[in-house]
């Protein structure tokens, strides 16, 4: 056996992640409404993304902590639609408690914990991630060994730094360790720069979107991972 150690993307690969971020940001925006009315109005339109986007133009490491920058980006919201800061600053802590809570009412794919069980027995499993979910919260954290994420380390994939750190934590050379992930970039090629092996989850079935394809193996469902790791 050659590999190892697998470490996984989150969003996208464990799970979809689209329909609970819209999820998340209806009943968010709905508790807003009824409990701040003074945003209803820049809420609806393109203001809280412009404020996002002004935030990181100021401030580029919270593209690593997307909690905090949620946070100030409603607290810019609030201030914006008439609310004093200590009123928008309450605003935003106590509304991004609801949506950081759907944010991890995620629905795993069809054979997520039925592969990690019987992986968990073969390999040493973690976690590279640029998102923020919890995996405790999801219930799945008994799983992994290591969660190596952005904000942890202020940087982000498809940054070497961060998968050099999770290669140094299995104690295992780069070449022993398989990378699963959704993204060309942050994942398939980031893991690849770092030494790795990379398995691209393409569960959408989308074409490889360069021109030039690096050495990589492809799934498009959980139930085809373990074999395709045989194969390395």
């Amino acid at each position: 056996m050659s590999i190892k150690a697998i470490s996984f993307d989150l969003d996208d690969t464990l799970w979809p992640i689209l329909p609970v971020i819209n999820k998340a940001e209806e009943i968010t925006n709905k508790w807003l409404v009824k409990n701040y009315p003074g945003v209803e109005k820049l809420l609806k339109g393109k203001e809280l993304v412009d404020i996002t986007n002004k935030l990181l133009e100021k401030r580029r490491n919270l593209a690593n902590n997307l909690s905090k920058l949620r946070e100030l980006s409603l607290v810019e919201l609030g201030i914006r639609s008439g609310y004093n800061q200590k009123e928008s600053e309450i605003m935003a802590a106590q509304s991004f408690k609801i949506f950081y809570s759907y944010r991890n009412q995620v629905t795993l794919y069809e054979g997520v914990e039925r592969s990690l069980i019987k992986l968990k027995n073969k390999y040493l499993l973690g976690v590279i991630t640029n998102g923020n979910a919890n995996l405790k919260e999801i219930g799945i954290d008994h799983y992994f060994h290591f969660n190596f994420n952005a904000y942890e380390m202020n940087t982000s994939k498809p940054d070497l730094e961060i998968f050099q750190a999770a290669i140094k934590k299995t104690g295992f050379m780069a070449k022993e360790i398989c990378h699963v992930g959704d993204h060309p970039v942050n994942d398939v090629q980031g893991s690849l720069n770092a030494g790795m092996h990379a398995i691209w989850f393409n569960e959408k079935g989308i074409d490889w979107p360069f021109e030039a394809k690096p050495n990589f193996k492809e799934v498009s469902s959980w139930n085809e991972l373990e074999k395709t790791l045989e194969k390395f």
